[in-house]
């Protein structure tokens, strides 16, 4: 799949599967120094009734934000779908300026290849 390179960064879209509803998140980043994976909680129809656990995400230079982890019902990346995985949702927009980011929770699942010179990823279990 494409990806582009900015300020340094990988940015790449991946879909979630939600509550029954598909959501493609644009510009999010590949962030191998997290451990976790999140999306901006707008992206979603956010069920607030549904069983969750609030934790405080804490970035380099100390930065914090509280975020609502919650199963998501798939997440599709590179042609693959991996079922019932957590994600945290807050407010990465406002907070962050990105939609959402990729963690270690799912890289770690796949061997990944990066091309820079033609800017594709490819995700393979």
């Amino acid at each position: 799949m494409k990806f582009r390179l900015r300020k340094g960064l990988i940015w790449l879209s991946f879909e979630l599967e939600y509550e029954g509803s598909r959501y493609t998140t644009h510009n999010c980043i590949l962030d191998t120094g997290s451990a976790t994976t999140a999306i901006d909680i707008d992206s979603v129809d956010f069920n607030f009734q549904k069983p969750a656990v609030i934790t405080r995400l804490i970035g380099i230079g100390g930065g914090t934000q509280e975020v609502i982890t919650q199963k998501a019902d798939k997440l599709i990346i590179g042609g693959h779908e991996l079922k019932c995985v957590e994600v945290e949702f807050g407010n990465l927009q406002a907070n962050m300026g990105i939609n959402g980011f990729l963690g270690n929770d799912i890289l770690s699942l796949f061997t990944i290849t990066i091309d820079y010179s033609k800017q594709k990823i490819k995700f393979k279990i």
